[in-house]
């Protein structure tokens, strides 16, 4: 029973700490960011077109989920993000990119997620570079540069993602 109580205050902290880290890694020199993780310039395939570039926009930043195949709470969140991108799209960049499964699965589970998501492939020296995947989904806030300024494992809520990208739009999101 007390768990249950918990939930809210773990659902809050956890956005706060998103916020947090947002916060100070748009603060943060750019010796820090020399240090933090960073996918900066790393090119990564497209699931739909087979080109590469990378992952984040060089004009806004970015919120990245990582998917696999099955994974159902993957496909949750990208309804989600799929309502974000309408509402957000020309103040916060987002893309999918897949792991764990071939091309073909991959390229498979997009049905589950619009077309107007630019959806990529990782590879190893991306995962390395973003700090690694543990679970699925997991949820990246990148800046202009590509350094990774937040990132949380397992599903994010709507009400997560929709503070979170007011924060990134600087209120141009609704709530």
């Amino acid at each position: 029973m007390v768990e249950n109580s918990m939930l809210p205050l773990k659902a809050s902290f956890n956005c706060l700490v998103l916020l947090t880290a947002l916060a100070v890694g748009s603060t943060a020199s750019a010796d820090h960011a020399n240090t933090a993780l960073s996918v900066a310039q790393i090119q990564l395939k497209d699931l739909r077109t087979s080109q590469s570039s990378v992952s984040y926009h060089a004009e806004k930043p970015t919120v990245l989920m990582y998917f696999q195949p099955d994974c159902s709470w993957c496909k949750k969140q990208g309804k989600i993000i799929t309502e974000l991108l309408g509402e957000c799209g020309n103040s916060v960049h987002f893309t999918l990119v897949g792991d764990k499964g071939s091309k073909s699965q991959l390229k498979r589970e997009l049905r589950h997620f619009s077309a107007d998501i630019p959806s990529k492939q990782s590879n190893k020296m991306f995962v390395r570079k973003s700090g690694g995947v543990k679970g699925f989904p997991t949820t990246l806030v990148l800046d202009t540069q590509g350094h990774v300024l937040a990132k949380r494992r397992g599903f994010t809520s709507e009400t997560m993602l929709r503070r979170l990208t007011n924060e990134l739009s600087q209120g141009e999101c609704a709530l």
